[in-house]
């Protein structure tokens, strides 16, 4: 009895050793607090959100002004069909009347009339009978070609009327995608903010402040806004003789560098129109063929097309006059006045208003415009920043741009290093 208690016993005590002997589950590791990012990284994310939505802005500026653009085309191509079709309707009742003679046998050439002509007493009568018969002949022809001529035009008319209204859908469900593309990126940039604290936006703010301050004064210790070395006595009195009778640096505006190759034709067509002005089409005239002369052979030097003179210096103040009574309005995406702008929308508003309408958007402004080196800004110039040519302000002077920033903030005067530099431009005469 004894032996068994102390068996029982002990095997008791082997299972306690064994259970302490087992290992205890470590308590779970406390989780990592998420890294915070630096203010120079949230700064960099909001600059690029900020970059991607203005690009999607000016993408959908331009579509909704080719936009514009084709809905005047369709609305001149229409119109014109109708007052073809009025006009083929007034052919068919003449050809309809023609054929209604003819079966009746009352036209000047019925069988009686040639008749008439076969038996006339005198030569003299059968001539002018038969002089008749022959304008009367010209008359049914050209009854015959007007309406046959009239129904191809009409044909035509109504084929390019039909392809301009197809590309005026196609321009506005693009309007839309891009209309949604933009509002989506404006979400992400509403949702960063959110996320950030308050310490952390004013952080943000601060360092956009630094950094903006140190950009200006790099731009200014390197001398790129220095106006040119001064020249002969004589050929400055000349320049400003030349300056005040024309009121333009057309001769020396780029700094003795031509425009962009595409800018030096500001009116040059739009790649993407189908070849149909807002002009109402006209029905070509007949017109006899005539012999094509010869063309003599020349080797003539290549003419080149006079370079157009630039907008007027009071033309520029009048354009950034006008951008400066717009300080404290709000950027809205898309808008260009009167009570909101977008960067874009606020250039082509100011110059407008001096007198010289321009492209609708910066990239456009960039690529038609005549370029002109920064040293020689005057004020109402327009300056376009990022690689892309996505956003644009107004030369104010003195180092500083009027602009539309970006969503969520107000027309405003800043330093002309705000945002990356791409170049400037100046709009020429009308």
């Amino acid at each position: 009895m004894s032996g068994r208690i102390v068996g029982s016993v002990c095997a008791v005590a082997l299972t306690a050793a064994a259970a302490l002997a087992a290992p205890v589950p470590s308590a779970p590791a406390a989780a990592a607090p998420p890294v915070e990012r630096s203010v120079a990284e949230l700064l960099t994310q909001l600059k690029t959100l900020y970059r991607k939505a203005e690009e999607s802005t000016e993408e959908y500026n331009a579509t909704e002004e080719k936009l514009r653009r084709q809905r005047a085309r369709t609305r001149a191509l229409t119109a014109a069909l109708a007052r073809t079709r009025d006009r083929l309707a007034i052919s068919h009742d003449d050809a309809g009347r023609l054929a209604r003679e003819q079966y009746q046998d009352r036209t000047p050439l019925s069988s009686y009339s040639f008749l008439l002509a076969l038996l006339a007493p005198s030569p003299d009568q059968a001539a002018e009978q038969s002089r008749e018969l022959s304008r009367a002949a010209d008359r049914q022809a050209i009854v015959v070609e007007r309406l046959t001529r009239g129904e191809a035009y009409a044909e035509g008319l109504a084929k390019r009327a039909r392809a301009a209204l197809r590309k005026q859908l196609t321009l506005a469900m693009k309007r839309k995608k891009q209309r949604d593309k933009v509002e989506k990126r404006l979400t992400a940039i509403e949702k960063t903010l959110a996320s950030l604290s308050r310490r952390q936006l004013r952080a943000i703010e601060e360092r956009e402040r630094r950094d903006t301050a140190k950009a200006q004064r790099d731009l200014l210790a390197s001398g790129a806004l220095d106006p040119p070395a001064a020249r002969t006595r004589a050929g400055a009195e000349a320049d400003a003789e030349a300056d005040a009778e024309a009121d333009t640096d057309a001769g020396n505006g780029t700094g003795g560098e031509d425009p962009a190759p595409e800018a030096r034709d500001t009116s040059a067509p739009d790649p993407e129109t189908d070849g149909a002005g807002t002009d109402e089409p006209e029905e070509p005239e007949h017109v006899s063929p005539r012999p094509k002369e010869p063309t003599p052979r020349t080797t003539a030097a290549p003419h080149r097309a006079p370079r157009r003179p630039f907008a007027s210096a009071a033309a520029g103040q009048r354009a950034l006059r006008y951008a400066m009574n717009q300080i404290g309005k709000p950027y809205v995406w898309g808008a260009e006045g009167p009570g909101s702008f977008d960067c874009s929308g606020l250039t082509s508003q100011a110059w407008a208003h001096a007198g010289r309408p321009i492209p609708r958007t910066s990239q456009e402004q960039w690529r038609r415009l005549p370029h002109v080196k920064l040293n020689r800004l005057r004020p109402g110039d327009l300056v376009v920043y990022f690689k892309g040519a996505s956003h644009v302000a107004i030369y104010a002077g003195n180092g500083m741009v009027v602009q539309a920033p970006r969503p969520g903030t107000r027309v405003k005067l800043s330093p002309l290093a705000s945002n990356p530099l791409r170049g400037a431009v100046r709009p020429t005469k009308g």
